[in-house]
């Protein structure tokens, strides 16, 4: 037992970032499940751009990347940060794996936001940054030694475009989804940019 949690300590010093957004998404789901939503909502909810630009409250534009609405939403969200987040924030550190969840949470919320109002919340939108920028970096810099195989590449794009064709049994922050999707693979083109410099 002790054994396992020097593992875990080692492993979140070694990804603190990706430790921390794990932390706070339990957190926040824990405290929405014991009847904290609607504070929660209240304090870090998204707004409309309008409200926004009068209160200035900018960092609810990120607030939605916390909130999860079901156990299966925050357990394949929170998998997949762990899985590639941590891979990513290991290869190219803190730093890196920061710009891309700041971007990535930016351009998601925003999208959404914009197509579908404030109702959405979930770490999707970051979750497809990372996938669209492992999957490019994999094929633009092999030699890099990250990549997924095509099985799951196949599954992610399928799951993407299903949600567009609204026959899931869940909703869909679709939106979210996509532009999550192009704000990771645009980084990894201009990350392939530089190293190439």
């Amino acid at each position: 037992m002790r054994g396992n949690t020097n593992n875990w300590i080692n492993t979140a010093k070694k990804t603190p970032l990706t430790s921390l957004v794990l932390v706070a998404c339990v957190l926040v789901y824990c405290l929405s499940y014991l009847g904290a939503f609607d504070a929660i909502r209240s304090a870090i909810g998204i707004r409309s751009l309008g409200e926004l630009s009068q209160t200035h409250q900018w960092w609810r534009l990120l607030g939605p990347v916390l909130i999860h609405f079901s156990v299966m939403h925050i357990v394949f969200n929170l998998i997949w940060w762990w899985i590639l987040g941590s891979q990513l924030e290991r290869i190219f550190g803190t730093v890196t794996l920061s710009i891309i969840f700041v971007v990535s949470a930016l351009a998601s919320n925003i999208a959404q936001l914009v197509v579908h109002g404030p109702n959405f919340g979930g770490l999707n939108g970051v979750v497809y940054a990372l996938f669209g920028f492992v999957w490019w970096i994999g094929f633009l810099r092999p030699q890099w030694g990250i990549g997924l195989p095509n099985n799951l590449i196949i599954f992610m794009l399928a799951w993407l475009a299903l949600g567009y064709l609204d026959i899931l049994w869940v909703n869909m922050a679709n939106e979210a989804h996509l532009f999550g999707l192009i704000s990771g693979c645009v980084m990894a083109l201009i990350s392939h940019q530089i190293a190439s410099l």
